[in-house]
């Protein structure tokens, strides 16, 4: 099906989808690299279930400063390689699934812009594009807990 989208597309279609996944990829790994160690934080603070075998921690910023204490800027960056490949290749083909089904609309189109219902749904095709894609295949390379 992608190949006939492409055929219909033309190549400069297909080098703007191209741009957009690099702009993808680039925008989700900014974003993994500025949030990780919010996110860090958080799933450290929300596994701190009051078992011996794992630290305790009395508030956020208690998990923190510990933690940058043990092991400064790294420790806050634990674990980011495999969030930066996710989100961000995500991302890419989020972007570009989306440019691509909106750049096939406008080609049967005239001169009419697109509606707001045609916008969502490429919002909602490309999701899943990039869900089908990337989540299906992320998901079975990660070990199950």
């Amino acid at each position: 099906m992608i190949f006939y989208i492409y055929k219909a597309l033309g190549t400069t279609s297909v080098m703007t989808s191209y741009k957009h996944f690099v702009a993808g990829v680039a925008g989700g790994t900014t974003a993994t690299c500025i949030l990780h160690p919010l996110d860090l934080i958080k799933i450290r603070f929300s596994v701190s279930d009051g078992l011996t075998t794992r630290p305790s921690y009395s508030s956020m910023w208690d998990l923190t400063r510990k933690v940058w204490r043990t092991n400064g800027v790294r420790g806050l960056y634990t674990g980011v390689t495999p969030n930066i490949i996710g989100a961000g290749l995500s991302w890419g083909l989020y972007f570009f699934f989306y440019n691509t089904i909106k750049s096939y609309l406008n080609s049967n189109r005239s001169s009419e812009p697109l509606t707001i219902s045609q916008y969502i749904g490429c919002g909602v095709a490309s999701g899943f594009c990039s869900w089908f894609i990337w989540d299906k295949s992320w998901s079975n390379s990660v070990p199950r807990l």
